[in-house]
């Protein structure tokens, strides 16, 4: 377990026993924490290689399109790359501090990385980095194609829609996918516990994160109508998990979804911000007592407040699926079962070992995190939210101020 490890599970068992309605001895598995792993199968990392001819590892990375979360992530493995040996330490030519500053885009930091001399062992291929909302999936598969097994030797893919594109081109190299809601019933992978299914596949799964979010927002305070507000695939926004926690914990959903549509011109974006704002306004007539903010719905964080405005006129909490600086921007709280660094880690674990000759599919692809919590404080008091002393105390960050521009 991480350092604090302890304490942080401790205090998130002290507040479920204080929240919970006449919870006793027994833990419901609402989050879950980081399991300790025995000494001698804790193996992370395999020493660092060159291929058989003396040259560098080269990868490539797939993701849909520019989105926060997806950047950081891909800095931690490629940081865990740097801690296993397999970067020369020192040589990473960008920092989170300065990717979260900037809210730098994942293709630049690949840019950057395809510049540095990141030593002996791995470089990332010069053109290897594909957007698919942006580009002609032809012919990104075309290239891919034609790259796989002569310039390039493993693909990182970002997120459900990357991993499904790779996946689908059944290319002759491997695959690592990292940030996919669900890897299962997105089809990436056939389980989570027993083998991909495609021994060139291998995909990281956080098991149920929208299902143990959701018992743990209704446990801090108690809902019986939540609202959503779905764009496009329902798996990737969790709605299956969500589901299942209300017919579990015994709470009603309202979902309305949006289809999948043009966002690219500022006609466009302007057309859909508008309908998701009525729908938001729509949402607040409802009757709902709570709202889960989902993936992909509002990517500009500025429009965040007058989305959610119609929500908090009436005291109703806005909890999140994903990335706290959604928190920053007005919903009140991330309970984030996704601990990036280890994440991070366990992904480039999985890359060193393939590249080491082990078989992608079957490798071990469940990481369970230790809960992450960040609240909006000023939400909180505006809406009357209840914050008794042992919620603050399990809080990892109480936010204050809206984020500003120099952060």
């Amino acid at each position: 377990m991480k350092k604090g490890g302890w304490r942080k599970a401790l205090i998130f068992i002290c507040l479920i026993l204080v929240l919970v309605p006449g919870c006793s001895g027994s833990l419901p598995d609402i989050i879950g924490t980081e399991e300790e792993i025995p000494e001698e199968e804790n193996s992370f990392g395999v020493e660092p290689h060159t291929k058989e001819d003396g040259s560098r590892y080269r990868l490539a990375l797939v993701d849909l399109d520019e989105y926060l979360p997806s950047a950081r992530q891909f800095f931690y493995i490629v940081q865990g790359l740097e801690e296993y040996g397999w970067i020369a330490e020192g040589s990473l030519p960008v920092t989170i501090e300065e990717i979260e500053k900037t809210e730098m885009a994942i293709d630049v930091i690949y840019d950057k990385l395809v510049e540095a001399d990141l030593g002996e062992y791995v470089e990332f291929a010069e053109g290897g980095m594909h957007y698919i909302a942006y580009e002609d999936e032809k012919k990104v598969a075309k290239e891919l194609k034609e790259r796989a097994g002569k310039d390039i030797d493993l693909i990182i893919a970002s997120g459900t829609g990357a991993g499904q594109f790779v996946k689908g081109l059944e290319l002759p190299i491997p695959m690592v996918d990292y940030g996919a809601t669900d890897p299962v019933a997105s089809g990436i992978i056939d389980s989570a516990t027993e083998g991909s299914g495609n021994p060139n596949i291998w995909a990281q799964v956080e098991s149920s994160v929208p299902l143990r979010q959701m018992k743990y927002y209704y446990s801090v305070k108690p809902f019986k109508k939540l609202g959503m507000i779905i764009y496009g695939d329902e798996i990737i926004s969790g709605v299956p998990d969500i589901m299942k926690a209300a017919r579990e914990v015994g709470f009603s959903v309202v979902k309305y979804n949006i289809p999948e549509q043009p966002r690219e011109t500022e006609e466009e974006l302007e057309a859909y911000y508008k309908m998701v704002k009525q729908r938001f306004e729509y949402m607040a007539m409802d009757d709902i007592d709570a709202f889960f903010f989902t993936l992909d719905l509002v990517n500009d964080p500025d429009r965040l407040p007058e989305m959610f405005e119609p929500l908090y006129e009436k005291n109703i909490p806005i909890y999140c699926l994903d990335d706290k600086n959604n928190v920053y921007n007005g919903a009140l709280m991330i309970i984030a079962a996704f601990d990036e660094e280890n994440v991070g880690r366990f992904v480039a674990d999985a890359v060193t070992k393939i590249l080491s000759g082990e078989e992608a599919g079957s490798l071990p692809c469940v990481y369970t995190s230790a809960p992450y919590i960040c609240l909006n404080y000023d939400v909180a008091r505006k809406i009357d939210y209840p914050l008794s002393f042992e919620f603050l105390a399990a809080c990892d960050e109480i936010y204050t101020e809206r984020k500003s521009d120099e952060q």
